[in-house]
């Protein structure tokens, strides 16, 4: 087998992008769908209001009861609990997509990320030709992700521009033009090149990786404990080390670093914050734990031992090595009298990953890539003591769209008046009431996978297989059983299709399939 995939892999190396065109015809990126930026810096000359710090800590793939405030019976998130004990603890708070890079640019926009044709992850490569699109779906065991026949691939230049397009306006680019100091601090995964970098979006400092994931550590380190999983993503994971895309980066330049990489990002926090300063920061922190590779500190390992299962527990003490770095990091702002004055923030961008078969996002249904709650319902804390002098706890749905406009809103910052924005601000609707009262509905489209939820009713629609689920969320928290002929659903999938029908299409198409059986049904999602 092994002789036949490298006389496959030579043929394809051999074919190359020659053939692409004979087979497949690019996908069109229309550029007159995306806005002008022009009346952002016409905008933006206003006064600071506010001088509050603001620190967004973005978690990859964790699930909402990963982290003890939830109720993980594992392991103790002393600090991240902490932030939750003395703010606000959100319980129903949802990602806009169920899977990393289209969460992101939600989130980072404030805008439903189809308005900007951004369906499904950006990919770097896509089958070269048939015969390579062959040996992909027959020689290779690719697990629960199953390779698209699609007719038609992107062309080279405009794979290029699969990311997040840069007429549109990132949170950092608002609070730059309004005399912040801006970092990003982590990983980026909206694009691969320019102008879709980081350094295009308003950050003064960069630091962190371009693709999805990246090596913690030197896997031959002896103070880190490794567990690589039986699955296809992760073996690609694993051999792409710190190359290309998944290199870390200081200011676009590679270097070499050594420290465990989530204690890494947090100390370069740390050393941008500084000591106090006139001119206030935003830190933007989407670190990449516990996405895999599945890598920690051994200490901390050693200190897990009632967790027997091996892989759960190094990715249990991956959680708590980011809980002691945000413990570190909160130490550094009281030693240094800044904590009072920030804001910190702290989510993910969707749920865990049960395509490992290390963790389960039970009791809620699904995980990564499923429109369930599993893969959309996530943690989200506030926390600032002026903002918020006693502790709350918030049932009322909210999405990471709210970031943008509450970040805004902390900052003293109007929002750009060019362009829609799908958010509300957490600041200016604070009780359960007066958040359902200025919304009530939340959209979710990906290719063919698409659903809303109004009120506690949702529906989860699939236009491939021609499947709907319905589910009333308080009856039925955890979609257990689907009620396709509820009555409401024509409504519901009546108010989901115009939706649907005011976004522009994708601009760049689905490579997978990720199938996984769910209560004893197999269902289809597009990566």
């Amino acid at each position: 087998m092994k002789n036949l995939l490298l006389i496959i892999i030579t043929l394809t190396s051999f074919l190359g992008y020659t053939q692409k065109e004979k087979y497949y015809s690019p996908v069109s990126f229309d550029s007159s769908l995306y806005y002008s930026k022009q009346q952002l810096f016409n905008h933006s000359s206003q006064q600071i209001n506010s001088k509050l710090n603001i620190i967004l800590i973005v978690a990859d793939d964790l699930g909402k009861y990963d982290l003890s405030i939830y109720g993980n019976p594992y392991i103790k998130t002393t600090n991240i609990d902490q932030l939750a004990n003395d703010g606000v603890l959100y319980n129903h708070t949802y990602a806009t997509a169920a899977v990393c890079s289209p969460s992101r640019a939600g989130f980072i926009t404030g805008r439903y990320q189809q308005r900007f044709g951004f369906h499904v992850q950006p990919h770097q490569r896509y089958p070269k030709n048939k015969f390579e699109l062959w040996a992909f779906q027959h020689l290779i065991n690719t697990n629960y992700l199953k390779p698209e026949d699609y007719a038609k691939y992107p062309s080279k230049d405009n794979l290029k521009k699969a990311g997040l397009p840069n007429s549109e306006i990132a949170i950092s680019e608002l609070l730059k033009l309004n005399g912040y100091r801006t970092a990003w601090i982590g990983k980026w995964h909206l694009g691969y090149y320019d102008p879709l970098l980081p350094k295009n979006f308003g950050f003064d400092y960069r630091y962190g990786c371009y693709e999805a994931y990246t090596l913690f550590a030197n896997p031959k380190d002896k103070s880190v404990v490794n567990a690589p999983i039986k699955e296809f993503t992760d073996k690609v994971i694993w051999k792409g080390a710190r190359k290309g895309a998944c290199a870390i980066r200081e200011n676009e330049v590679e270097i070499d670093e050594k420290e465990y990489i989530t204690y890494a990002f947090f100390k370069r926090a740390k050393q941008f914050i500084g000591t106090q300063s006139d001119q206030p920061f935003f830190v933007y922190l989407p670190i990449n734990a516990p996405h895999t590779p599945y890598q920690a500190p051994k200490d901390i390992y050693d200190s897990l031992s009632h967790i027997k299962e091996h892989n759960k527990r190094v990715y249990y003490s991956m959680i708590v090595a980011l809980d002691n770095a945000i413990g570190d990091l909160i130490k550094y702002l009281k030693e240094t009298n800044q904590y009072d004055n920030t804001l910190i923030i702290f989510t993910s961008d969707n749920g865990a990953a049960l395509y490992t078969e290390t963790v389960d996002n039970r009791p809620l249904n699904g995980g990564k890539f499923t429109l369930f709650e599993g893969g959309l319902n996530v943690p989200l804390i506030l926390h600032n003591k002026s903002l918020y002098p006693d502790k709350q706890v918030i049932d009322a749905p909210v999405s990471l769209l709210d970031l943008f406009p509450t970040i805004a809103d902390a900052a003293g910052v109007s929002l750009p008046n060019d362009r829609e924005y799908d958010g509300i601000s957490l600041l200016n609707y604070k009780t359960e009431d007066e958040i359902t009262s200025k919304r009530n509905t939340l959209y979710w489209y990906s290719d063919y996978n698409s659903a809303i939820r109004v009120g506690n009713e949702k529906i989860i629609v699939n236009s491939l297989d021609n499947t709907i689920g319905y589910f009333n969320l308080v009856i039925d928290p955890w979609e257990i059983n689907s009620e396709p002929d509820n009555s409401n659903v024509v409504i519901l999938q009546q108010k989901l299709q115009q939706w649907i029908s005011k976004m522009p299409p994708m601009f760049w198409p689905r490579i997978m399939n990720y199938e996984i059986k769910i209560n004893g049904k197999l269902y289809r999602w597009a990566v």
